[in-house]
């Protein structure tokens, strides 16, 4: 059934407001780390895990398993996770997002996650690969994740890899 104009840009905008959504998260999730692959300082990282925590309604569901988090319910639970990062670094990319509009209040969505890391207990980089179910609800006109699963986390260790990762641009400003 044809849809009016009005209701196919709401959907756009609704579909776009969600990618800015995992966009802004990934972009907290990474900002904790600096370019010479280190944490944040202490103050720093609480403030980032906080924001990053924001980007969940706040009875929000994470489903991360025995390795991420395991299951949390609330942003307090979640900010308090995202203050225990299991690495020094990361770098976060979602990509091939298949996110459907359910209603103009909730959507849902899966991503595929490549993330460069580097654990607190190693030197050398891993490359997690994974996919990510998420739920999201609009709540007072902006768009938050109601619930995150991940789903097929593979890790490689890259410590055999023939380059080392470093770092060769000046990161942008945050």
């Amino acid at each position: 059934m044809p849809q009016s104009l009005e209701e196919r840009v709401a959907r756009l905008e609704a579909l776009h407001d969600i990618a800015e959504l995992k966009a802004w998260y990934a972009r907290l999730a990474d900002a904790k780390y600096t370019a010479a692959h280190q944490r944040v300082g202490p103050e720093e990282w609480e403030r980032i895990a906080r924001r990053q925590a924001e980007c969940f309604a706040e009875d929000a569901r994470w489903f991360g398993g025995s390795e991420f988090g395991g299951t949390l319910t609330g942003r307090d639970a979640l900010t308090e996770w995202f203050k225990k990062s299991p690495w020094r670094f990361a770098l976060h990319y979602y990509v091939g997002s298949d996110v459907t509009l359910l209603a103009p209040e909730k959507a849902e969505g899966h991503w595929r996650l490549w993330q460069l890391a580097i654990p607190l207990d190693a030197k050398h980089p891993i490359l997690l690969a994974g996919v990510t179910r998420e739920a999201y609800r609009r709540i007072g006109g902006e768009w938050l994740v109601e619930s995150m699963r991940f789903e097929q986390v593979h890790t490689v260790d890259l410590s055999k890899a023939p380059a080392e990762l470093r770092c060769v641009l000046a990161p942008a400003d945050k």
